[in-house]
């Protein structure tokens, strides 16, 4: 199959991709559109994991859930059903209280054609303006700006002006991150032309301005004071264009006016930097032969934000560039279809096509063009109106469409509270991981990116396709055909008679013929076969419009572009000794929104796998803090915990948090938006996201006393974990054996003399009294009860705990009739096991193990090193049936049989003859197959069975183990299990390596860390026997005819050699190795870390595909080739001294260019160390 053309859904640059589907596997291929005139065959780390994403449909939401009353639980319904309620509610609220109760909040991330008939649907049929959208909070006071300067929402200008421009303002926007191919263009034209000025105002020195010539840090919420200073200098230089300003603008007698009421100095003062660099930044803008200027959610999320954009435009008014090759204000969109969503009218204020609410004319042309007598004459709720109307009751009931609005709102949990007064909530989604659903009273399963087509408008008016290739999972259906379904069922179908989406774009294309955004021209057709065009697009011979505004004509009533003399005062709320910090909040490079999309790729998780706050050195040592600290942010509506990241990149009294996560399992203790003031800006309606006072205070846990049962492995990486985050809390540890914390893994060696007693010890004494636990050695626990928060210990002694941590491990499980009492009857659990063994044995015994599993084969070979003669029996056909697929287990029995051990397959112990000279002791055994086998030493390995009894008797929630939480948590809230007798979601983990993931894990959910979840372990093995080399990770055995696993297989059977990689939607998700266990640790982290293979799939698995890439190493910088800190710090070591050296050498830098700056700034520490050095050596 053919690559398909299509574009990516993430932000606003709007890159080109090329997609197929394997036929055979399932599998989608992707890459860069060479073609494509944004990205030119670039993409971000983002975009080019959208296959990723897309194959990955384990969250999706895949069949309607309705609640039958408000009160009901979800529960599965068919489609009919589904919407026949939606219909009834709606039709009952809009007869009862009118149409304006009800109302729909959307997303930019729905395609045009979607936007279009939602648009249609609510203005047009029900008859509210109540439907608003996401670009609300990103876009909407760019969009007032645009309008009132230059006459409507029209972006000026291309991509393709970067190479022609000399000079780059950018203001409020962190491209290197959040716009990263269209950085990476202007990276690389400053690299051709040097003498090319940026230009970065930020109060963070951010990753954009890492490439800056100059950097104006300035106090949150001063941006007016800048853009004004900046003008008046270039009218003091005489660096405007005054036949332009004469002849094509208004109000510059007004901007004079304002902007010479304050003098440099002053703005100086006002905006935290040297007036020098302000007079700079002027002469190079009114040197400039091409002038950029670039913003986004800085600006733009403000409660002054719309005088923010005009001060800003005013700059390209007063020198004249605006309308020419390489200059003009870019307001950079931050998702993908924000503009297409307004183009047809998605939002509260304004009607389709750029035509006004406010005008009759207007009004009367939409009402005529949908067939419909009116459209309302008053604009609708906005998004935070929304909010405000669904509070007071006046609006009952809300659809929302493609967001996540509890998460992405400001003042999240006053949106959480309005929600949950909603009379009737319907969450229309593909992910089961939108915090929004929580809230819903009916759920609609949606088609997502690649599963249906549809047309996208980018940044610079760039209209492209977006194309399906995939089958939507189950019943999810396109966004569109559930709105034209709910039409029918409103009475509405002729008037919403679709049945493609092709067909909607045909109908929307007229709307807007003769009008300044004319995509009359344009169809799915077109743009299948010659790629996206810029509006105005009225016929298909058009080229497209790269520039408007080039004759100086500007779409306002008098042609004439408008400046505004705007204040620069802010209005956000005030700092003051109880909140003394300014928070501003944004994007992190790998992540987009609250990532249901992109926190479903393991390698985009790596990055930055946690929220954060960034807070300056000076603020943080006045508060105690060091880095890494787990910190309370708070401010007057909420707080956050989060971890302390120290940087001097951002100004002394300001914090940074990342907007991304959410509300996760009830908890919202990373949400940006508890935090975040829901001020508008009283003409765009756009939130105050970037400026809250909040305060910073290190986090302190509660004294409390942990008592644990168990001393295994669990109970000892627990202990020395919750030691590392908290020194203060009460720990004690009760043991049923003497011997505490021993490695029972090694107690065949143990047996054997391979290995001492004091190897197997986790703890020496004086680790253990470092630790400051006390330890009851010998001590049983007899009881819990849970409501005195008591325990009783068999001594008789009661103890109290604030909580409980169970890790009591396993028992031997042995078969009913088994005669465990003679004397030579064993299993093998703990210490005093082997010593008995070790006291019985005889030169050249004769044992008989019953189970062919782990214990079992590495007891066997034990007794092998010590001379015995060994029968090992194994019920199933093969040794190892859970870990070994059959020519494994093949060329293991192989093996195992050169040793002095007897493998007897498919049969099973039926009688056991007791000694006639000793009836305490088994003489021999007879199997199912008639085989008597002499016995000195009889060892039952065949499986374990979680010591819960005493946890279900105190009335704990049990299955096959104690049911937890991804918290580790049992019914009880305090009182957690850890180890083999955990049970999550029906799953249980009987290895070391998940007791102790486990353990990490609680020990910072008891610190009171919320951001840590047990997400379960991977399973894992490897067989610990002499000359053998066997391990196997994940899935054995891959699904019978299920063509979307492959299976990569190598062999070679004298030699006793076997690898096998099973691989599923791109990533290794089993393992098996014997011969060679030198791939197991880069396999399994591959496995256990669900990464993706990409090109590490020939590399890896397939002889002789490439040179092996060298393995991560340390926290990630390069997401798009995986290389780690740990990686560029060994390279530059090795002599890499320039950032091409590193990227030569590594890769990292090599695919979207995202991480260039960290690159940079490793390489500058790597340099300070060395003149450190050398000027100690001089010393």
């Amino acid at each position: 199959m053919t690559f398909l053309r299509s574009t990516c859904s993430y932000c606003g640059v709007g890159c080109g991709v090329l997609i197929k589907k394997n036929p055979h596997t399932g599998e989608i291929h992707l890459k860069g559109d060479e073609s494509h005139p944004a990205s030119r065959g670039k993409l971000c780390s983002k975009g080019m994991n959208l296959h990723h994403v897309a194959m990955d449909t384990s969250d999706r939401l895949t069949v309607p859930r309705m609640r039958v009353n408000c009160q009901a639980p979800l529960q599965d319904v068919s489609w009919e059903t589904a919407l026949s309620r939606a219909a009834a509610v709606f039709k009952g609220l809009i007869d009862k209280f009118g149409p304006d109760s009800v109302g729909f909040y959307l997303s930019g991330q729905l395609l045009t054609e979607e936007y279009y008939i939602i648009n249609k649907l609510t203005k047009g049929f029900i008859g509210t303006n109540n439907i608003d959208t996401n670009s609300r909070l990103c876009m909407s006071s760019a969009v007032v700006g645009y309008k009132k300067s230059l006459g409507e929402d029209a972006v000026p200008m291309s991509y393709d002006d970067i190479e022609l421009a000399d000079c780059f303002f950018i203001a409020g926007a962190n491209p290197a991150w959040c716009h990263p191919i269209l950085f990476r263009r202007i990276e690389a034209h400053k690299l051709a032309h040097p003498d090319v000025k940026i230009i970065v105002v930020d109060p963070r020195r951010t990753q954009s301005a890492s490439i800056a010539d100059l950097h104006l840090p300035i106090i949150p919420g001063t941006d007016i004071y800048v853009f004004n200073a900046i003008a008046r200098v270039l009218i003091e230089q005489g660096k405007m264009d005054a036949a332009f300003i004469a002849e094509h603008t208004n109000g510059f007698e007004h901007v004079q006016a304002k902007v010479f009421e304050l003098s440099l100095d002053e703005y100086a003062e006002k905006c935290g930097v040297p007036a020098a660099d302000i007079v700079q930044a002027a002469l190079w803008i009114g040197d400039a032969k091409g002038f950029i200027s670039m913003w986004t959610m800085g600006l733009n999320q403000s409660v002054v934000g719309v005088n923010k954009n005009l001060a800003l435009i005013n700059l390209s008014l007063i020198t004249g560039k605006i309308g020419k090759p390489g200059n003009g204000p870019f307001s950079l969109t931050g998702q993908p279809n924000a503009m297409g969503g307004r183009e047809v009218g998605g939002l509260s204020t304004m009607l389709a096509v750029h035509k006004e609410i406010n005008n009759p004319i207007h009004r009367q042309e939409v009402a005529d063009f949908w067939g419909v007598p009116s459209v309302p004459d008053r604009p609708g709720l906005s998004a935070m109106e929304m909010i405000d109307a669904l509070e007071a009751g006046r609006m009952k009931a809300v659809w929302i469409v493609c967001t996540n609005p509890i998460d992405s709102m400001p003042n999240a949990r006053r949106v959480e509270a309005a929600l949950r007064k909603a009379n009737f909530v319907i969450v229309q989604d593909i992910s089961k991981n939108a915090s929004s659903l929580d809230f819903a009273d009916l759920i609609l399963p949606a088609a997502g990116y690649m599963e249906k087509s549809g047309t996208m408008t980018n940044a610079d008016r760039r209209v492209s396709l977006v194309q399906k290739i995939t089958a939507a999972p189950a019943q999810a259906l396109p966004d569109a055909e559930i709105i034209w379904r709910f039409a029918a069922k409103m009475g509405w179908q002729k008037s919403f008679d679709y049945s493609s989406y092709e067909q909607i774009f045909d109908e929307y294309k007229m709307q807007t013929k003769g009008t300044n955004i004319d995509v009359s021209g344009l169809s799915h057709a077109y743009l299948k076969a010659n790629g996206s065009v810029q509006w105005p697009f009225s016929c298909a011979d058009s080229k497209g419009t790269p520039r408007l505004f080039t004759d100086h004509r500007f779409y306002t009533p008098d042609a004439r572009a408008n400046m505004f003399a705007v204040a620069p005062d802010n209005a956000s709320e005030s700092t003051d000794a109880e909140f003394p910090l300014i928070l501003t909040t944004g994007r992190i490079r790998d992540q987009w929104h609250t990532m249901t999309r992109t926190g479903k790729v393991s390698k985009l998780n790596k990055h930055i796998p946690e929220p954060f706050v960034e807070i300056h050195p000076n603020d943080a040592a006045r508060m105690g803090i060091i880095n890494g600290d787990l910190v309370d942010v708070r401010g007057r509506r909420g707080d956050v915990r989060v971890r302390a990241k120290l940087t001097d990149t951002i100004r002394e009294g300001v914090v940074f948090l990342p907007m991304h996560w959410g509300r996760i399992m009830q908890r919202d203790a990373g949400r940006a938006n508890n935090l975040t003031h829901d001020l508008i800006d009283p003409t765009s309606k756009q939130p105050d996201f970037k400026f809250s006072a909040v305060n910073v205070r290190k986090y302190a846990p509660e004294m409390q006393k942990i008592i644990v049962i168990g001393a295994g492995a669990g109970a000892g990486r627990f202990i020395e974990a919750m030691r590392e985050c908290d020194q203060q809390a009460d720990l004690h540890v009760f043991s049923k054996e003497v011997n505490p914390f021993y490695n029972r893994v090694l107690l065949p060696e143990y047996l054997s003399g391979h290995k001492g007693w004091d190897h197997l010890l986790r703890f020496k004494a004086e680790t253990l009294q470092a630790l400051n636990v006390t330890v009851h050695n010998g001590v049983a626990v007899s009881r819990i009860d849970p409501e005195s928060n008591t325990l009783v210990d068999a001594n008789g002694v009661t103890h109290s705990y604030t909580r409980l941590v169970v890790a009591t491990g396993s028992r031997a499980f042995v078969p009913a009739d088994y005669p465990m009492d003679k004397s030579n009857m064993f299993t093998i659990r703990q210490r005093e096991d082997v010593e008995r063994i070790q006291a019985l044995l005889k030169p050249n015994a004769r044992i008989v193990i019953v189970g062919g599993g782990l214990l079992g084969l590495e007891m066997a070979d034990a007794f092998d090193a010590l001379g015995h003669r060994i029968d090992l029996i194994q019920q199933s056909d093969r040794l190892m049936p859970r870990q070994l697929d059959a020519l494994s287990g093949q060329l293991l029995k192989q093996q195992i049989e050169e040793k002095n051990i007897v493998v007897h397959l498919n049969d099973q112990v039926v009688h056991f003859v007791e000694d006639s000279s000793d009836q305490n002791r088994i003489a021999a055994i007879k199997l199912k197959t008639g085989k008597t086998l002499h016995a000195d030493i009889v060892m039952c390995a065949i499986g374990t069975t979680p010591n819960i009894e005493m946890l279900r008797a105190a009335g704990l929630a049990c299955g096959r183990g104690v049911k937890v939480n991804s918290r580790l948590q049992s019914s009880v809230d305090n009182i957690y299990c850890i180890g083999e007798i955990a049970e999550l979601d029906g799953m249980m983990w009987g290895i070391t390596a998940a007791a102790e993931e486990q353990a990490d894990v609680l020990a910072k959910v008891m610190y009171g860390d919320p951001h840590v979840n047990y997400k379960g372990s991977t399973f894992m093995n490897i067989l610990k026997l002499k000359d053998i080399h066997l391990s196997s990770v994940g899935m054995i055995e891959e699904p019978l005819n299920d063509d979307a696993y492959q299976v990569v297989r190598m062999e070679d059977v004298s030699r006793h050699y076997y690898k096998k990689c099973i691989i599923h939607n791109n990533k290794l998700v089993g393992t098996i190795l014997m011969g060679n266990k030198d791939e197991f640790v880069q396999f399994r982290d591959l496995i256990k870390n669900g990464a993706e293979l990409d090109d590490l799939r020939d590399a890896l698995l397939r002889p002789n595909g490439g040179a092996v890439k060298e393995p991560l190493k340390g926290a990630l910088v390069c997401s798009c080739n995986n290389v780690g800190e740990g990686n560029i710090k060994g390279c530059i070591a090795g002599g890499c001294k320039t950032l091409s050296d590193v990227m030569q050498k590594t890769g990292a830098g090599t695919g979207c260019g995202s991480c260039k700056p960290e690159i940079m700034v490793l390489l500058e520490q790597a340099k300070q160390t060395k003149q450190t050095k050398q000027a100690e050596v001089v010393a």
